[in-house]
């Protein structure tokens, strides 16, 4: 099987970019971000991190990879490592996959500064479809930290009639987990698949629509044929931008 150790070294031999993994310290007494103090690149990772909109997806990711000026970062938000406790291989497995892409010239949308999300989302919905089959063709199984958040997130919504209302953000990246359920795993794979695609659809039905749209989009298609991944990349952000504008 592939260690993370083998996929950087070929990560580097194409690219000849180095692949750095930045754990980001939250100082919880005044809200502020530390990163370490010392590590190549480090003047880039900080300049995100000057960025209001940037600082705010950060908060929600675990992690978030950057490719700029001849490095690759992971960055590991440590705020939430309990989340990933056992399971930092699968999350750092999803990370390689998008820069993986990168390198192999599948670029995610350009960075929208004044809206962040839904480049990053966009770019999450297409590119999942082709890390869960790298991923897979390398023996990880990057959907076992994911399926570990999705089922603490519907354990804690069991209760509710009505989902809690949601600003554009949330609903984009309640509409990406979503596709992800629906194309990334089976009945087989997660006995909780229909449990949790029931709860989306009861409790956010008029996000199904979007949902399901996606799916129609990504389903069956050859994401590999760069022309093909290219307009289904932009036919992504029409459909999400239709979500983050929605009132």
């Amino acid at each position: 099987m592939n260690t993370l150790e083998d996929w950087r070294r070929e990560i580097e031999a194409i690219s000849g970019s180095a692949v750095l993994l930045v754990r980001v310290e939250t100082n919880a007494s005044d809200n502020t971000f530390r990163i370490p103090p010392a590590f190549p690149g480090r003047e880039i990772v900080r300049q995100y991190f000057l960025q209001e909109p940037f600082v705010e997806q950060f908060f929600r990711a675990h992690a978030l990879s950057l490719n700029q000026d001849g490095f690759h970062f992971i960055l590991l938000n440590m705020a939430r490592a309990a989340d990933w406790q056992g399971l930092e291989d699968s999350l750092l497995a999803h990370e390689y996959g998008h820069i993986w892409l990168d390198v192999l010239g599948y670029r995610a949308p350009a960075y929208i500064p004044a809206a962040p999300c839904l480049s990053t989302h966009a770019g999450d919905i297409v590119q999942h479809v082709l890390i869960r089959e790298e991923t897979r063709r390398r023996g990880f199984d990057y959907m076992a930290f994911w399926r570990r958040n999705q089922e603490r997130w519907l354990n804690s919504m069991l209760a509710l009639t009505q989902g809690p209302e949601l600003e554009a953000c949330r609903r984009l990246q309640l509409v990406s987990a979503w596709v992800d359920a629906q194309l990334g795993s089976t009945s087989v794979e997660w006995v909780k698949r229909a449990e949790y695609l029931g709860m989306l659809n009861r409790l956010y039905p008029r996000l199904a629509a979007s949902a399901n749209l996606l799916v129609e989009t990504l389903e069956g298609r050859d994401l590999w044929d760069r022309s093909l991944y290219e307009a289904v990349l932009i036919r992504t952000m029409e459909i999400l931008r239709d979500v983050f504008d929605a009132p």
